[in-house]
């Protein structure tokens, strides 16, 4: 039997031809699903950049940090929507999206992460703003004080050679009685006072009194949110007794530390740049010593402009006590006002320990005085010669001198700055800032809250986009996809 196979040819190239319209159909959807989704993730970013644009602006005049204003968080997510929608309806294209809500989540504030956060920003901000040369100077101040911080066990150790070479010469001549001339012209009968009496008198007066003198200070009280105070107190040096100088020695050697002080660097020049100190000129309401804040951590003005005194004082001493047991003339002068503050019945080894406290007492006399001139915004020479000295030991109970600021040399400014380097919680300076920062723009913003500005967050937001359809034709069933955005975006 003959089959009758005409038209098989036909059946088969509509079939083909179903599938080959098929794939393109399958193409066709993929292009247009990719497009639109494409279209909708561009309309999501710009308006993630416009919720960007909706920082705290009185804080980032301030401060130049941004983060989400408070006031706008609270409508961001109709707000974004609101956008969407349409800016998707009114697009002159063939997609068809329905919008939802949008969420906002993973807010991170700029008090979190223990100060990182802000930091990050400072470190973004400044990272232009920092030559090279900067760097280069401070690295060389920091070894300097390094350098200087070692000469303390030096000094400790000239004590004890000291001490033991007069106790050698008190056993070789304890009955010698050749000296005798000598010591009726060295070692006066009647016992001269004893400077360092005077001295430690005025130290009890605070140093804020020891180097402001009569001018006022603020003393402004501080609000402490986010820092921790600082309440211990400073403790006066007694230069009568050796064992506690070498304490108050030692605990200088352990608290002048700078390490890892190149990571810090700018959040330090940050701070002198947007916060403001006793020598800057401009006017200021509110706060005066905020700088001072950063270091001492104290909750009054004069309570922290008092302790970063001290703290200067300290540096100060470093530098002085390095130079006056370098001059041999000063030395001689300290013996023989040894001897003669304890009188005939100095032993040697006595003489020679108060020698040495004597000059130790200069030394912190001068580092006084230094600050006196650093406070009335002069200079003070890094290391000092005999031309630079100032104070002499008839002037010491009183601290009178005649002060000798010099061209070169460290400012005030820059003090402060080192001993921002130095603090051995180095965390505590961004949260002392965030304390400041929140308390200024409350000036202007009352009801702000530096935990409330949130700097890195993610939106997501919901769409339904409507497929082509198999051939151009929509089917009556899943006529729409949901398409999902979601970015975690941060200041």
């Amino acid at each position: 039997m003959i089959r009758d196979e005409r038209g098989s040819m036909s059946a088969f190239l509509a079939m083909l031809f179903l599938v080959f319209l098929l794939l393109i159909s399958v193409c066709a959807e993929g292009i247009y699903m990719y497009t639109a989704k494409g279209k909708a993730m561009a309309v999501y970013m710009s308006g993630l950049s416009h919720t960007k644009g909706n920082y705290q602006k009185e804080f980032a005049d301030m401060y130049h940090i941004y983060a989400m204003d408070p006031r706008y968080k609270k409508k961001v997510e109709t707000d974004f929507s609101d956008r969407m929608k349409e800016s998707l309806d009114n697009a002159e294209d063939s997609f068809s999206f329905r919008t939802g809500n949008a969420k906002l989540s993973d807010e991170v504030d700029l008090t979190a992460q223990n100060g990182e956060v802000l930091k990050y920003q400072i470190r973004q901000q400044m990272k232009y703003e920092m030559g090279s040369d900067l760097l280069k100077t401070w690295t060389n101040n920091i070894r300097t004080s390094t350098d200087l911080q070692k000469k303390i066990t030096d000094i400790k150790g000239q004590i004890s050679k000291d001490e033991k070479e007069a106790q050698r010469q008190q056993e070789n001549t304890i009955n010698d009685q050749k000296d005798e001339k000598k010591d009726k012209e060295e070692i006066e009968p009647s016992a001269k006072k004893d400077p360092r009496k005077g001295f430690m008198k005025l130290l009890k007066e605070g140093s804020v009194s020891l180097v402001m003198g009569k001018k006022k200070v603020s003393d402004l009280p501080i609000d402490i949110v986010y820092g921790k105070e600082d309440t211990t107190k400073q403790k006066i040096w007694n230069f009568m007794n050796r064992k506690t100088m070498e304490k108050e020695m030692d605990k200088l050697n352990e608290t002048s530390s700078a390490d890892s002080f190149a990571s810090e660097l700018p959040a330090i020049f940050y701070a002198q740049k947007y916060f403001h100190c006793l020598t800057d000129t401009s006017k200021k309401e509110g706060t005066k010593y905020e700088i001072e804040y950063l270091i001492a951590g104290k909750d009054s003005e004069k309570e922290n402009l008092g302790a970063v005194f001290w703290k200067m004082i300290a540096l100060r001493f470093l530098t002085n006590a390095a130079c006056v047991y370098q001059d041999p003339t000063k030395e001689k002068e300290a013996m023989l006002l040894a001897a003669s503050v304890l009188g005939i019945t100095g032993l040697p080894p006595v003489v020679a320990v108060a020698k040495n406290l004597l000059l130790l007492a200069l030394a912190y006399g001068e580092s006084v005085i230094d600050v006196r001139n650093l406070a009335e915004g002069k200079k003070v020479p890094i290391i000092k010669t005999s031309a630079d000295w100032q104070l002499s030991f008839s002037g010491l109970a009183t601290l009178n001198c005649r002060q000798k600021p010099v061209k070169q040399g460290m400012k005030y400014e820059d003090y402060l700055l080192l001993l921002l380097i130095m603090q051995k919680d180095k965390r505590q300076k961004y949260f002392r800032m965030m304390d400041l920062m929140e308390q200024n723009t409350k000036r202007k913003v009352p009801d702000f809250k530096l935990d409330q500005c949130i700097s890195s967050y993610k939106i997501t937001q919901n769409l339904k986009l409507k497929k082509l359809g198999f051939g151009g034709i929509t089917l009556p069933f899943a006529s729409y996809t949901d398409v999902k955005l979601s970015r975690f975006t941060t200041y």
